[in-house]
């Protein structure tokens, strides 16, 4: 997907869709910021996951079971060395945003708001459904013949499931928001994953 560009108030936004994961997306990111020239970058990770990323020390991950799997579609369509962990994307963007002092934050939920809202969205049922689909994606692999098909079906696969379909547009109304508190900035690199792109763009038109 090509970047889209927003306009909100005064502040010129672009909005970089990222499949997480992929290497490739490394050298994308560094060209948009050296391109874009933006005074704040902003990433679809919480908070928390920007601190965790620039303090990395080499060690191996902490994947859920459906990480798993999508990492492994996409090793399969794509090879082993096409996709890391910490997100190449990410990781580089706040690499190069604190060696050009470009400001750099996570606007998705904090830790203890996404643990209220999947609290108060996703029952002990819907938890049950979205495991059995993980064994079946698990066996199947997720579907799809680019990299931006896996993370797009992955995601709707996780969201035909009610309470995370609402968790999903809390999250994304959460980035609108957060987006939108940085209305002193004259221009915003928003790097985003690519199932969240659409609806982010149209809540920011909307404000």
């Amino acid at each position: 997907m090509k970047p889209q560009s927003v306009t909100v108030g005064e502040t010129q936004i672009r909005i970089l869709p990222t499949v997480k994961g992929l290497v490739s997306e490394s050298e994308i990111v560094e060209y948009e910021i050296n391109s874009f020239k933006p005074d704040l970058v902003a990433l679809s990770i919480g908070p928390e996951e920007v601190k965790g990323t620039r303090e990395w020390d080499g060690e191996p991950y902490d994947m859920s079971g459906w990480d798993e799997v999508y990492g492994l579609s996409l090793r399969k369509l794509l090879g082993d060395a096409s996709v890391r962990l910490p997100p190449p994307s990410f990781s580089t963007a706040i690499k190069l945003s604190d060696s050009n002092g470009i400001e750099v934050v996570g606007i998705d939920m904090d830790e203890q708001s996404f643990t209220e809202a999947y609290t108060s969205n996703v029952s002990m049922w819907q938890l049950y459904r979205r495991g059995r689909l993980e064994k079946y994606m698990a066996k199947k692999g997720i579907a799809g013949s680019t990299p931006e098909e896996i993370s797009i079906n992955m995601e709707r696969s996780i969201r035909e499931i009610g309470g995370f379909a609402k968790l999903e547009e809390q999250r994304v109304s959460t980035m609108a928001e957060n987006i939108r508190s940085y209305s002193d900035k004259v221009k915003i690199l928003a790097v985003i994953e690519v199932p969240n792109v659409d609806s982010l763009v149209k809540l920011l038109k909307e404000s």
